[in-house]
């Protein structure tokens, strides 16, 4: 029994011994590198430069705009100053419609209205186009009359623009006070006064003077009497003798 434990004293004597010089070696080579790597030297390496940084602006005033015109206890603050628009101007008042007093129409002849710029005022004959006061003609039929003002289009009836306003006849010639009339009618180109061609209406046309007594057909001074139905009534025109 004694002798095993010896062997086994032996032994594990032997094992501590290889052990330690295991250990011991391994110290020296461990050793050993740090004093090889602490007498070393190694090559300097160039290290490159640092780039330069970007440029930086000036400052100005101007990029702090918003600072000064703005807070945040204000959104709406800013400098603008609001100007009130300026009212645009009244329109112009409408002025009023010519006076009607009958239209002529005939095949191959421009329609012609015969119009005064006021009740009572000189008659004359106008064509689509032709102006009156500040009035245009556009266009004329046996119904209605168009006219531009101001560059708006206006429609009238014909009944709308005649003047209702009647018309005292004057007394016959050597009459020692004036008679009263005994019927007044309505202006149109019917009404009688004397007989002949009146006022020019253009185109070598003329107008039917009031109270012309003379017969439809009837020559005078080389025109001839026409009497045409128009919304009025019956209209009277002279026109040349063919």
């Amino acid at each position: 029994m004694n002798s095993r434990l010896r062997l086994l004293d032996l032994a594990l004597l032997a094992l501590a011994g290889l052990l330690y010089w295991h250990l011991r070696g391994q110290w020296i080579d461990s050793h050993a590198r740090d004093l090889a790597l602490l007498n070393s030297t190694l090559p300097a390496t160039r290290v490159p430069g640092l780039s330069p940084l970007d440029k930086v602006d000036a400052v100005t005033a101007a990029d702090f705009a918003d600072v000064a015109t703005k807070t945040l206890f204000s959104k709406d603050r800013n400098p603008n100053v609001i100007v009130d628009a300026v009212p645009p101007p009244p329109p112009k008042p409408q002025p009023p419609f010519p006076v009607a007093h009958g239209v002529m129409l005939w095949d191959g002849a421009p329609p012609t209205i015969v119009l005064s710029e006021r009740a009572g005022g000189p008659q004359k004959g106008y064509h689509p186009g032709d102006t009156i006061g500040p009035w245009t003609v556009v266009s004329v039929d046996n119904s209605y009359a168009d006219f531009e003002w101001d560059g708006k289009d206006f429609k009238k009836r014909l009944d709308e623009l005649i003047d209702p306003t009647p018309i005292v006849q004057a007394p016959p010639p050597g009459s020692a006070a004036p008679a009263a009339p005994a019927s007044q009618a309505p202006k149109t180109l019917s009404n009688a006064s004397q007989s002949g061609p009146g006022t020019d209406t253009g185109g070598g046309y003329k107008a039917c003077v009031a109270g012309d007594s003379s017969p439809n057909g009837a020559v005078v001074d080389g025109m001839k009497k026409v009497v045409t139905a128009t919304p009025f009534g019956s209209g009277c025109t002279w026109e040349p003798v063919k």
